[in-house]
């Protein structure tokens, strides 16, 4: 059976969290690892199963042994290594988030324009492989919650540990593109366009945001200098209207609540399996009863599936010669609401994203 070949770009935490995807005997085998930290490559390695180091990715990107490349580096690389990949004719998978800029994902469209056989993708999409997830698109896809006109996706997660350390880029939004946002944001912005299909076209944005702070002298957050809490109402062009929050390390407990709210019908859901209600249920009112309700029996995520989706799938679509389960176009409609919620935090006023 043919197995997609990848070289891997860094050896960081969470590439060591992706070896897996690469020796679980599916789709996928790595076969180089390109790191300036050859320490670090050193120890990855053996977990890849790669024997083959370098210092400088580029020594790679003209292997014929090399199908595609996995870009486990820090967001403000991702721009220059995706463009360099496809101009050396190799797919691409993207850690997130994909780009720091919605005019980045534009410059990698375009390259990808030239070459339309490559497959770009984005590890955003590693809540796609969920049985919640594929359950709630194909009840909004068959019409059965009616109109669609309120999503509510709201996650609050708890303070770090005292003492808590993170890589300097993690606290630099030129190099990081922010904090919560940039960091979970991408998962829940595509897990809803890949929930909400062609209703997910955002059109106006109005969000604030605010950094990170201290709790105690005891407890202070890594990373200061980056937003800690965002809060956007999100208008898109059918009037469908997304309420999208995210706060973490703050005075209270940890929370996750997803609603779809239709004219039909309702549903109550969670991407990761935390919240109040984890699972997904069904509310509707039918003739004169009173509101009935009905949990479905499909799975919650798994974290360690989850983790290796991503090139899971990208794998199989080059096999298949199929997109994957994201692609740049709707990247292209997730960092437009980046762009929004960082404009229209800074200045207080609504945001259209263009087309």
């Amino acid at each position: 059976m043919k197995k997609i070949r990848y070289g891997v770009i860094g050896a960081g935490v969470i590439a060591n969290y992706m070896a897996r995807a690469f020796t679980e005997g599916l789709d996928s085998t790595a076969v180089a690892l390109a790191d300036p930290n050859l320490e670090a490559a050193r120890k990855l390695a053996p977990s890849l199963g790669v024997t083959r180091i370098v210092s400088d990715y580029r020594d790679l990107l003209s292997d014929p042994d090399i199908d595609a490349f996995y870009l486990a580096t820090p967001p403000f690389l991702h721009r220059p290594m995706a463009l360099d990949v496809l101009a050396a004719g190799k797919h691409v998978c993207v850690e997130k988030p994909f780009m720091l800029t919605q005019a980045e994902v534009r410059e990698v469209i375009a390259a990808q324009k030239a070459a339309p056989h490559l497959k770009v993708a984005c590890n955003s999409s590693r809540f796609h492989n969920t049985g919640i997830a594929r359950r709630a698109r194909a009840i909004v896809a068959g019409g059965e919650l009616g109109t669609l006109y309120r999503v509510h996706f709201e996650q609050v997660t708890g303070a770090p540990k005292p003492g808590s350390t993170l890589p300097a880029w993690r606290n630099d939004p030129a190099k990081n593109g922010g904090g919560i946002s940039f960091d979970w944001g991408p998962y829940d912005l595509d897990w809803m366009s890949f929930v909400l299909g062609d209703l997910f076209r955002p059109r106006t944005v109005f969000a604030t945001s605010g950094n990170y702070f201290p709790l105690t002298a005891e407890r202070v957050p890594p990373c200061l200098d980056v937003d800690g809490r965002i809060c956007a109402e999100i208008i898109c062009d059918s009037g469908l209207t997304i309420h999208w929050e995210r706060r973490a390390a703050e005075h209270g407990p940890s929370r996750h609540n997803i609603e779809f709210r239709g004219t039909k019908a309702g549903f109550d859901t969670c991407f990761v399996p935390m919240g109040e209600k984890p699972g997904l249920h069904v509310h509707a009112y039918a003739g004169a009863e009173e509101l009935k309700t009905v949990t479905l029996p499909d799975s919650l995520p798994d974290w360690n599936e989850t983790m290796v989706f991503s090139i899971r799938d990208l794998s199989r679509a080059i096999l298949d010669n199929r997109d994957p389960s994201n692609t740049p176009a709707q990247l292209l409609r997730i960092h437009g609401v980046f762009d929004a919620v960082i404009a229209s935090s800074r200045t207080r006023q609504a945001v259209t994203i263009a087309d």
